[in-house]
């Protein structure tokens, strides 16, 4: 417009600035104001619509700061604005501010009054609210149920409940009485987690005339997910339910919150449920639009997290800086880097909005989550934040993860020179970027530097320091940090023994295995599948098939836990490598009777092991149990056999003379279970005759691997 000649008015670029503010468009709002002081300069309705730009993007405090700048401009704000900055002024919690600004109005409104109680309110000063509500009534201003309203929430914060009682009455005799006051109330008695008091005055309430609505149970339903009582919550639902009054964001925001606690699926099946039924959509709200992210991350519904993504996207919610970050960080989870960019540069280049450390971090670790580690530190050195613990740590996270145990150590040391002070968790992602690759020397500079800077070394320093050791191989110097563990009562779980256990397996430390496993036992350390799946592959590598079965047998009782699919696949494996076939297919059948299901990689692991050592009417045995063809198998659970093994399989029944008696109906009964048929599984049915070797020792892709991680 400027180009094409054309004048551009005050009228028009307030205009603009009522538009930004309905979107929220700082970058923009904030050019139309530098063209403003450029050209014929500021005025009062210019400055009005760019605090409602301020006020409508949660900025209260920027909003309040253009005080000044009006002053300093010599203009003078009106009645209006004045009220909008008392306003404002409170929601900031610049109560001082709200004092001062109403001592320029020479009269007060209504709002004006309630303004400055809330002021009272963010303070807790019950007396000031009071004797603003007798100024009212010295200057002939009637308090109406709304002023009593406001200085009984005032008792309420300032955990007043006797004046609260007292006022309310005094409100019954003045017929001043609403829903309003109850529930101001009952949020005191709940404040106070009073959950009978609370109960009581639901009932008052009805027997008054003013029936519960959707803040009196919200109020009851927040005070007992805050004490632990899920039950009493879910019968607060019902309640609802049964009232016929209909959950709102927040309902479902402190049901989702009460997930925090939760102990396991069928909590969150619940919850979920719940947020499925209300027919209440996330993106009309942002608090309650953060917290279903939040939800989702959690509880990795990954599914669901993509679904209220897209609908996101074709929503009109606006985010707030906060909320970019929780974007971020979900499409992180969803392993989609570009659109993590997307969102981070809509929020800065077109929305204007300026990052907080906390979004900072949620890009920088959704980058580094994503194996963009060189992205995540050149964003780090292009945003001249000041570095602190925490987005050091995450940068760390990403050396650690792309084994570059060197940048960490030389980001260790800038941040020293800089003087940047860490914190023990900062400093423990330090020591295990060093202690992964054994690199001790560097490990205890670190460790020396936090007991110089008085930052106190925990049981995961300590954790962290026994697994440099283990992974170097040096497991005596393992072992006396673990005694100066146990003799200074630094905490320790069963992780740290896992560590030293399984770096015995791999450094072949045999002597040390049941010096370990007897003070684990002394120390009253509970063993976990972790400690029993090392223990299997340790056995196992010395053929000690027996004491692998031994382990499987007590550990689990010695630990109250159930062995899991993955111990399970690797005591299979062991009996493979041993060359027990038989024990293999026993703890495969003993596996399924525990009510466990081995994946697709142990099932595929079995069979090719069973050809391999010439077990062919077993193999098939187990091809049939995976793919249920006698109706007792894992059919529908989304396991199967490699199409590799597969082949081997059928190859090596044609070349034994079993293609008539095995081969071939068993490829008859996969066709008829759907399961994918290849041209090469056809042929190798097909094969009549094979070299020997050949067709006994093809497996799957990367052979036979043991089934269970340390």
């Amino acid at each position: 417009m400027q180009a094409d000649g054309h004048t551009i008015s005050e009228g028009l670029c307030v205009g603009l600035l009522a538009r930004c503010a309905d979107g929220k468009f700082l970058s923009f709002a904030e050019e139309i104001v530098r063209f403003v002081r450029a050209g014929p300069g500021m005025s009062i309705a210019v400055y009005s619509g760019l605090m409602k730009v301020y006020a409508y993007s949660g900025m209260y405090s920027k909003a309040c700061d253009l005080y000044d700048q009006i002053r300093k401009d010599g203009l003078e704000p009106d009645t209006m604005m004045y009220g909008c900055l008392m306003k404002f002024s409170v929601e900031c919690g610049r109560t001082q501010l709200s004092q001062e600004l109403s001592e320029k109005l020479s009269v007060l409104d209504i709002q004006n009054y309630m303004s400055l109680i809330k002021a009272a309110g963010r303070d807790r000063d019950v007396d000031r609210a009071f004797s603003i509500i007798q100024r009212l009534r010295e200057n002939n201003v009637k308090p109406d149920a709304i002023a009593f309203n406001c200085v009984l929430d005032v008792c309420v914060k300032a955990g007043d409940l006797g004046r609260a009682r007292k006022l309310v009455q005094e409100m019954k005799e003045l017929g001043l009485l609403d829903i309003i006051t109850y529930n101001t109330l009952l949020k005191g008695y709940c404040t106070k987690s009073d959950l009978k008091g609370a109960k009581e005055l639901l009932s008052e309430m009805a027997a008054a005339g003013f029936e519960p609505n959707d803040v009196s149970y919200n109020c009851i339903l927040n005070t007992a997910v805050n004490n632990g009582s899920f039950e009493e919550a879910w019968d607060t639902i019902a309640k609802m339910e049964q009232m016929n009054v209909p959950p709102d964001h927040y309902t479902v925001s402190i049901m989702l919150k009460a997930l925090k606690r939760a102990k396991g699926q069928k909590d969150v099946n619940r919850c979920l449920n719940f947020l499925d039924r209300s027919h209440i959509d996330p993106c009309s709200d942002e608090i309650l639009m953060n917290t279903v992210l939040e939800t989702y991350i959690r509880h990795k519904e990954f599914r669901r997290l993509e679904s209220l993504l897209a609908k996101f996207e074709q929503s009109n919610l606006r985010p707030s800086v906060p909320t970019y970050g929780s974007i971020i960080k979900a499409y992180a989870n969803l392993k989609c880097p570009e659109k993590c960019w997307h969102y981070w540069n809509e929020m800065q280049g077109q929305r204007g909005l300026e990052p907080n450390d906390i979004v900072y971090g949620c890009m920088l670790d959704a980058l580094v989550c994503n194996g963009q580690v060189d992205e995540a530190v050149q964003l780090f050195e292009k945003s001249n934040l000041k570095p602190n613990a925490v987005l050091c740590s995450i940068l760390v996270k990403g050396f650690t993860n792309t084994g570059q145990s060197q940048r960490a150590m030389d980001l260790w040391h800038d941040m020293r020179r800089r003087g940047v002070r860490m914190n023990t968790a900062a400093c423990n992602a330090f020591v295990d970027a060093q202690a992964r690759v054994g690199n001790m020397e560097d490990v205890l500079e670190i460790v020396k530097a936090m007991d110089a800077d008085n930052c106190q070394p925990d049981g995961i320093t300590h954790s962290t320091i026994v697994k440099g050791y283990s992974v170097r191989g040096d497991l005596d110097k393992a072992m006396e940090v673990l005694r100066g563990m146990q003799e200074s009562g630094v905490y320790h779980d069963a992780i740290v023994y896992n560590t030293i256990l399984d770096g015995c397996t791999k450094h072949k430390r045999s002597d040390l295995v049941d010096q370990i496993l007897q003070s684990m036992e002394e120390h009253r350390i509970v063993p976990t599948n972790f400690t029993l799946g090392i223990l299997v592959k340790f056995y196992s590598r010395q053929k000690q098939l027996d004491k692998a079965f031994a382990a499987m047998s007590s550990l689990p009782k010695r630990g109250n836990f159930v062995p899991n699919c993955q111990v399970w696949s690797c005591l299979m494996g062991a009996c493979l490598m041993n060359g027990s076939p038989a024990k293999a297919l026993q703890v495969f059948r003993d596996m399924r009777q525990a009510g466990q299901s081995a994946d697709t990689r142990a099932c595929t692991s079995l069979v090719s092991g069973l050809v391999r050592m010439g077990q062919m009417r077993e193999a098939v045995q187990v091809v049939e149990e995976v793919y249920g063809f006698h109706g007792k198998g894992m059919k529908n659970n989304g396991v199967a056999i490699e199409q590799d093994c597969l082949e081997s399989l059928l190859a090596a029944l044609a070349q034994k003379g079993l293609r008539e008696e095995l081969a071939a109906p068993l490829l008859e009964r996969l066709r008829a279970a759907k399961v994918q048929i290849t041209g090469k599984l056809m042929a190798a049915t097909l094969a009549e005759e094979r070299s020997p070797e050949r067709a006994t020792t093809r497996q799957f892709k990367g052979g036979y691997r043991e089934g269970c991680r340390s």
